[in-house]
């Protein structure tokens, strides 16, 4: 027999909503098959007056039904047809004789008194949960006081998206503690719950909760573990052609020592163009050129990261640029640039306004031969660290046009 699906329009915890609602399908010849809290399955047939009662009865995802329960019910004519959230059964019976399930609402408290207890702990434990996972998403975001780029390239962005889903779910939370509440103080005044209420005719919240949740795990599973694969194969230098990539030959000049293995279309490890895919900056780009090692122990060696960020967030480009030079400035992201001898030395950074990028800027530090340069226009960044003997400075133009 084929099964028809309707759309939930009440809460789950809306117990009298939910019995009302039921009922009404009954009278339409629909007969409950399977409860979810955002559609429900039910077998047509024909329609009867069919009576709905909804039991707390919290369970293990490991515990069977309660048999004896069942058995007992069973034998006043009531037949268990599902469950919700493991937490209360439903039952039904067409027997217009059979007696209601209770007639005491003191002892009928006591049993939803445990789940409503259940549901106030919720209360406090979701929220505290929720500050938890944001306390820890704003650290590995601000980590190394980059929180733009590490928002946009880094594991950050998975706890992001937790978070969202967390502060979805608190108003569900919250509003669970309320229905339960409220049921529970009516039977402890000693007032029998009604079966027929009025209920909505729509409940927009669980289908716009579960494809907010759909939505956000598809963006984690694509940005975390999908898109890193479709990148990161070496390539050569020569293949890179999204931008006009500054050469370490170019700045060192006409003394440049290339590295000795490395040839056109060579590719290792220190002379490579990888491409990288995130879900917030589809485009970027690492690029790595080394040379020779000098007689007065220099490397030449010339590290590039380029980032297309999607229009919506190209207005972060410029505050992205200065934070990545203030990183690189640190001297402790990348191997090559840690000689402990130069631990000394200021940094001195020259801004150029005058440039046709929207921000660019080069730093020097003192008495060693670390440069740093980053530049951002119209949703573009560039980061260029260089050790060498050449002068970023003179290739403004050259990093400008990277970025172009």
């Amino acid at each position: 027999m084929k099964s028809i699906y309707k759309l939930t329009p009440v809460s789950d915890y809306d117990i009298q909503g939910t019995e009302s609602w039921l009922q009404d399908m009954a009278l339409r010849g629909l007969y409950l098959k399977k409860y979810r809290s955002l559609f429900c399955t039910f077998t047509p047939g024909p329609a009867r007056k069919t009576r709905y009662r909804i039991e707390p009865c919290r369970r293990a995802v490991d515990d069977d039904l309660p048999s004896a329960m069942l058995d007992l019910y069973e034998e006043y004519g009531w037949e268990c047809v599902g469950d919700i959230n493991r937490e209360m059964l439903i039952f039904s019976t067409q027997d217009g004789d059979a007696p209601e399930l209770h007639t005491d609402p003191a002892i009928q408290g006591e049993r939803w008194k445990k789940l409503y207890k259940k549901a106030r702990w919720g209360t406090i434990v979701n929220p505290l949960l929720t500050l938890l996972v944001i306390a820890c998403a704003g650290f590995l975001v601000f980590e190394h006081n980059t929180p733009i780029t590490n928002f946009i390239t880094s594991v950050s962005l998975p706890l992001v998206l937790f978070c969202v889903c967390l502060l979805v779910s608190l108003p569900s939370v919250f509003a669970k503690k309320r229905d339960l509440e409220l049921i529970l103080r009516q039977l402890e005044e000693g007032v029998p719950l009604e079966h027929r209420v009025p209920y909505p005719k729509h409940n927009l919240s669980s289908p716009v909760y579960f494809f907010i949740v759909v939505f956000l795990w598809i963006a984690l599973i694509l940005g975390q573990y999908i898109l890193p694969l479709t990148g990161g194969n070496l390539q050569a230098l020569s293949s890179l052609q999204d931008f006009p990539l500054l050469s370490l030959a170019q700045v060192e000049g006409e003394d440049f020592v290339p590295y000795t293995m490395a040839s056109d279309g060579y590719v290792d490890y220190a002379n490579f163009a990888r491409q990288e895919h995130y879900l917030l900056c589809w485009n970027s780009w690492e690029a790595v050129q080394t040379g020779e090692w000098d007689e007065d122990g220099t490397w030449n060696r010339m590290e590039i990261r380029w980032y297309d960020l999607p229009a919506s967030l190209a207005f972060l480009a410029q505050p992205m640029a200065k934070e990545q030079l203030e990183r690189s400035m640190a001297l402790d992201e990348d191997i090559w640039w840690v000689y402990p001898e130069d631990e000394g030395g200021t940094w001195r950074i020259t801004q150029y306004p005058g440039t046709e990028a929207d921000y660019l800027a080069v730093a020097h530090r003192e008495g060693t031969a670390f440069q740093t340069a980053a530049a951002a226009l119209d949703g573009k960044v560039v980061l260029v660290q260089y050790t060498g003997h050449g002068d970023l400075s003179q290739h403004l133009d050259d990093i400008a046009a990277m970025i172009a």
